[in-house]
């Protein structure tokens, strides 16, 4: 800490040096330029292929899906004309798209964008990643089984009205299509890109286009004009990638960006220092926890993971890690959300316990294990957890070997289902559960995930729950699956739900954040000076 001490006295006379900071001189180039410190996830800007918050930060103000949340947590339509209410016991529902909206190569959105773009999410030789935000759409698992290649649930009206059949009702269907995995994309460029659409090419109905595409600096977007809804206040955004946590803390204090995420651990740092005024703060609806790897010939044991849950003291993580800038999980699910369970104590800390477990698991002399991280995470939250479970689980024989890959690989590796155990991250998609537990931990989901729970019992609760339009039965049943798989199997261990931080320039107003942890920049704007 001392040296950050250090670095920060550095940075302050640096910054008096600088001669005038780029909102200045977007100001005097005429034009609202706001420049946002980003982390290079080294991965396709395509939403159907990754779940990163950093990816989103970028791709949501390009692309769009049918309906969304507003900041306030109220669900608006988008590209269609109102929200459509079920019918027929609630499995139907009949969308109209809003006349003549436009993709950024100024083509008109039809009906049948919107069944290729689901159509894309299923198809089983793509391989997409969030599929479960509307399998339950007739025909969704018979494509994602290699069955079928047509969404059947899918019937196209005209070219501005469709309509969607599910399976069984499903009460947050809207909620969960207004996901960024639900985004729109433009069939014809889309077809004719391929493998390279989220990569090279990359298009929507957004209110910014990329005008700057390179994978390796960052991504300029600038306002469409043609946007169909409300016009945003800024000209443009410059996604700068920095992947070094003190070289993107330096540029924002040299004036060089004005937006950047903090580091948790660094918070009461920042908060002693003169930046401390341009900290902010929001609290996404998340958890961080240990993934294991039910597949892996040690993980593999209930009582290894049980024994893990005992050896780790939350305790410290959350007071002498995280300077209690975090709270306590109890449950997997976030406490602001359905199926949270007040009622569940905290985990106990019980080293002996978890030596006993270890013993009667065949495994008195421990193990080696590889745990992954993705490098640029390795000073942020997750990699000083991950150093700080190193060291406590050495009193229970288990000795972590940290490994360190790129993001591209790491998504390759966890996609494979092949590493052993990290330490998870993971916000909702929409505010509801099933789009919580079901997306991580659903056996067709967590084998994306290299976690591979696979319980029936687990699985059908999800099933009951999703297809009950009873809140309160709904509830009792996501209480009861996240005991099941938190507290019998072990198949996630909660450490602790995260507030987060980021340090915005003073004339930078009207920011916006999401509870899926994401930047919005749809209402900001730069003060005149």
């Amino acid at each position: 800490m001392k040296k950050l001490g250090v670095f920060m006295s550095l940075m302050l006379l640096f910054s008096a040096l600088y001669c005038a900071s780029p909102a200045v001189a977007a100001e005097e180039a005429g034009k609202q330029v706001l420049r946002f410190g980003a982390v290079n996830m080294r991965s396709t800007l395509d939403m159907q292929y990754n779940t990163y918050p950093g990816v989103m930060d970028i791709s949501d103000h390009v692309a769009e899906p049918l309906v969304m949340f507003d900041y306030k947590m109220n669900l608006i339509p988008v590209l269609v004309k109102e929200l459509p209410k079920p019918t027929e016991g609630g499995k139907v529902y009949r969308f109209e798209l809003k006349p003549d909206i436009k993709f950024h190569d100024g083509t008109t959105l039809k009906a049948s964008d919107v069944k290729f773009s689901f159509e894309r999410m299923f198809l089983a030789e793509n391989g997409a990643m969030n599929s479960y935000i509307a399998d339950m759409i007739v025909g969704a698992k018979d494509m994602l089984a290699g069955k079928s290649t047509e969404l059947v649930g899918f019937k196209i009206i005209d070219d501005l009205t469709f309509e969607i059949t599910l399976e069984t009702p499903y009460a947050p269907f809207l909620a969960s299509i207004g996901t960024p995995y639900g985004s729109i994309y433009p069939e014809k460029a889309c077809r004719e890109a391929g493998k390279n659409w989220g990569l090279t090419t990359y298009f929507g109905t957004g209110p910014y286009r990329i005008t700057k595409f390179d994978t390796d600096n960052g991504f300029y977007v600038e306002r469409f004009e043609d946007y169909h809804g409300k016009k945003p206040k800024l000209d443009a955004i410059d996604f700068v990638f920095i992947e070094d946590l003190n070289t993107r803390r330096m540029e924002y204090e040299r004036g060089n960006l004005d937006v950047i995420r903090l580091e948790a651990t660094l918070y009461t740092e920042y908060s002693k220092s003169p930046f401390a005024p341009e900290i902010g703060s929001f609290t996404p609806q998340g958890t961080i926890f240990v993934s294991p790897n039910l597949q892996d010939e040690h993980l593999g044991n209930v009582k290894v993971r049980e024994a893990i849950s005992y050896a780790v003291n939350r305790d410290i993580l959350v007071g002498d890690l995280m300077n209690n800038t975090v709270s306590l999980a109890t449950t997997f699910i976030p406490p602001s959300m359905m199926g949270f369970d007040k009622a569940v104590p905290a985990y106990e800390y019980n080293v002996e316990k978890a030596k006993q477990l270890m013993e009667e698991a065949g495994y008195k002399d421990g193990f080696e294990v590889d745990a992954y991280i993705r490098s640029e995470q390795i000073n942020d939250t997750p990699g000083r957890t991950l150093l700080a479970l190193q060291s406590q689980l050495k009193a229970i024989g288990i000795s972590i070997n940290i490994v360190q890959v790129d993001a591209a690989s790491w998504s390759d590796i966890r996609r494979g289902g092949k590493i052993p155990v990290y330490v998870g991250t993971w916000y909702t998609d929409f505010p509801d559960p099933d789009g919580f537990i079901n997306s991580y931990l659903y056996s067709s989901n967590a084998r994306l995930f290299s976690n591979h729970y696979n319980n029936p019992e687990f699985d059908k609760l999800l099933d009951e729950a999703r297809s009950s339009t009873d809140p309160a039965k709904r509830e009792e049943m996501y209480k009861k699956a996240d005991h099941l798989a938190s507290r019998v199997d072990f198949s996630v261990i909660p450490l602790f739900h995260e507030n987060m931080f980021y340090l915005c320039k003073p004339y930078v107003k009207d920011l916006n954040k999401s509870p899926d942890n994401t930047f919005h920049f749809f209402d900001a704007y730069i003060e005149k000076k």
